[in-house]
Parts: C-alpha cells; structure tokens; sequence
C-alpha cells in the first residue's frame, strides 16, 4: 500500500519551504524583469533560517521519505519562482557520484557541477550530439570542441560534466563525460539567456574551443549511466512544474472570491456556477499529477529504477501547469494578463517546465516505447 501521509516533522519542513517561497516571490519579480543579473548565494532574508531543501534530504525517519519529501519541498519552493538559498547540487554531481572513481568523488565532492548535454541542432536527442574529444598521445590530454545550450547553472556552478562523443588511442568511439572546470583554457560561459519563463533560473550556453582537459577529468559515464540522472531530476521538475499550477490555482481563488465567487467542495455540479465548476476540474488536475510525482518518488525510495514512471511525472507535471495556468487565465479575464498580477508569470513559467528536462513529447515517445515495445529507430 502507497502512504503519503506526512508526518509532523515533515509537515514543519513543508511549512518553512512555503514561508520561504512567501518572502522569495518578490524576489522572483524582480529577476524576472532583471534576468541579466544572478540571483545571490542566499538572500538577507535566509540568514539564520534553516535550508528546507537541506533538511528535507537529511531527513530519513519522515512517512514520506527524503526523496518524496525533497519534491514536496521544491513544489513549494517555486511556487514563489525561487528559493533563498541556492542549490549546491547540480545534476553533474549525481554522474559524479554514479561513476567517479573514489579519487575523483573525492577531489570534485564539494563542487557544484551542471550537467551539460543539450546541444544547437539536437535539442532533447542525446545521441546526435555533435561535441568531440579527441585524445592526444604527446599530452595525454583530451581536447574538447563543440557547443552546449541551455544548460542550467552553467554560471553559477563550479564546473560542468560534459556528455561527448569521443575517439579513444585504440580507435575505438563512443559517448562519455569529461568535467571540465572553470577557468580552463578554451572553455567559455556565455551570457545568461533571455527566456519566455523561469528568468531568475541561471542558464547559459558553453563553448569549448580547444579545451585541453587531463585523463584525471575523464569521468567515464556511458549513455545509459548519464542519462539515468534523469530518473531522479525529471519528477522533480514536475514537483516545481506544479508548484506553479498551485500557485496560479491559489491566485484565482483569491480574485474569484473578491468578485464574490467561491468554490463549493460540497455542493454537486447542479449546485455550483460554470466558473466554479472549471476551477474544480483544474484542481482536480493538479491533484492527479502531484500524484504521478509522488509514486515516482515512492518507487525510487524502494530501490526501483523508474524511468518511465520519471517521465510520466514530468509530462503530467508540465502538461498540467501548462493547461492550469491558461485555465486560469481565462477565468480571470484580460486582468490576469498584466504584468502587475502573479498569473502572467505563473503562465510563463509553466510553459518553459513543460520543455525543461526533456520537452513533454519526448517523455510521451520514452512512455510509447515502453508500453509498445518499441526502439528508438521505430518510433523516429
């Protein structure tokens, strides 16, 4: 039997991740009409409060579990755009931690590493990216050449894990991942992007022109062992996705009941008007979804590797911000079209996490693969 029921302890961690979204939303304001700017290391307002995020994955002994509750905890977290501290963690160090040697866990553990993969002309397909490396005998240096885009953290990280195509001493190719550290000649962090949504998100392409980087930096990750990351940071994003469908649906209710509309839970649909019945279904399908998220979650804390039960999570976590926050809008009329009410960036950030992490069409074509038994190559 699936449980979600949380404990107190969970519930006062889930309590300080929404006050804290409360005072971060400003600031999510100001990023997104100022995304030039990166956001601080922790705002004024995190000093002497603890870090929910932290806390949530140190918690062991909660009903819920750590992996559960941590996507809890961002679901609340964005519903305010940001968090006021921020992340230490990058997807590149969970390939660290999958396929380092002790010697390199240990050297790059303390470092915050983005994970690059996306590339101009690839988009969400990993295998036609098109970034080389090359080994040179005289050196016994790789050298890197290609070009990453999208890549979140990409400023704010310490180094990135760089998914390349490669050709070995013997001849032999394939794909692997090379860290490349900051400061290392060749390797250049552009401007932060301008986006439709999640401005206060620090993205940035890279370009690596020559990049000479040592065998030691050689992390090794295969394909299936690098894109497995995904399994965990997919539902996540649907959590955050979500978190801002909450956000939106809370928003609406408000200026409902401002214009004297409130929403019966009561009542049947003979009892209530059409805008309250809307505003139900669109509940009700931010209800499902977060469900989806959970069970992913579940199964990952019981040792099950779901990935397509990962990519159910998003694409239900993104189609329904996408669908909720339109919703929304057209509840509320030509007034939740401006910039000085929460919905118009509640609407933005929604439509770019139906695409982050892998566009919701690629989830449906990893779901379609798994429920029809077919390969990659049948359903291109």
């Amino acid at each position: 039997m699936i449980d979600f029921e949380l404990t107190s302890k969970d519930q006062e961690i889930i309590r300080l991740a929404h006050e804290q979204a409360e005072i971060a939303r400003r600031y999510g304001d100001y990023y997104d009409k100022h995304e030039d700017e990166l956001p601080p290391d922790q705002f004024p307002e995190a000093e002497g409060r603890p870090n929910p995020i932290v806390l949530a994955e140190e918690t062991g002994d909660g009903s819920s579990g750590p992996r559960i509750l941590h996507s809890l905890v961002m679901h609340e977290i964005y519903g305010g755009g940001l968090a006021l501290h921020r992340a230490r963690w990058g997807l590149g160090n969970t390939v660290l931690q999958t396929v380092a040697t002790p010697d390199q866990f240990e050297k790059w553990k303390n470092h915050t590493i983005a994970i690059a993969i996306t590339e101009p002309g690839a988009g969400s397909d990993p295998a036609d990216i098109r970034t080389t490396a090359t080994f040179d005998r005289e050196t016994g240096e790789w050298i890197l050449n290609g070009e990453k885009i999208f890549i979140s953290q990409a400023q704010s990280a310490d180094a990135a894990m760089v998914f390349s195509r490669f050709i070995a001493p013997d001849g032999s190719r394939g794909m692997t991942t090379f860290l490349v550290e900051k400061g290392t000649a060749g390797f250049t962090v552009g401007p932060q992007l301008k986006k439709l949504g999640i401005r206060s998100h620090d993205t940035c392409n890279l370009l690596f022109e020559d990049c000479r980087i040592p065998e030691f930096n050689h992390i090794k990750g295969d394909f299936k062992s690098t894109m497995s990351v995904f399994n965990d940071s997919r539902p996540m994003v649907g959590a955050m996705a979500l978190g801002v469908a909450r956000a939106a649906l809370d928003f609406t209710r408000q200026k409902l009941a401002e214009r004297g509309i409130e929403i019966d839970y009561r009542g049947g649909m003979r009892s209530r008007c059409a805008i309250a019945d809307r505003f139900l279904r669109l509940e009700a399908a931010y209800e499902a979804a977060l469900l989806t998220v959970m069970r992913s979650k579940w199964l990952e804390q019981r040792d099950v590797a779901p990935k397509v039960e990962a990519s159910i999570a998003k694409a239900a976590g993104g189609k329904a911000a996408r669908r909720i926050t339109q919703g929304c809008i057209e509840l509320l009329g030509p007034e939740a079209l401006s910039e000085d009410h929460r919905l118009e960036r509640c609407f933005r950030d929604g439509r770019i996490f139906d695409i982050y992490e892998g566009a919701g069409e690629i989830q449906r074509l990893i779901i379609a693969r798994a429920i029809l038994d077919y390969t990659a190559r049948e359903l291109r």
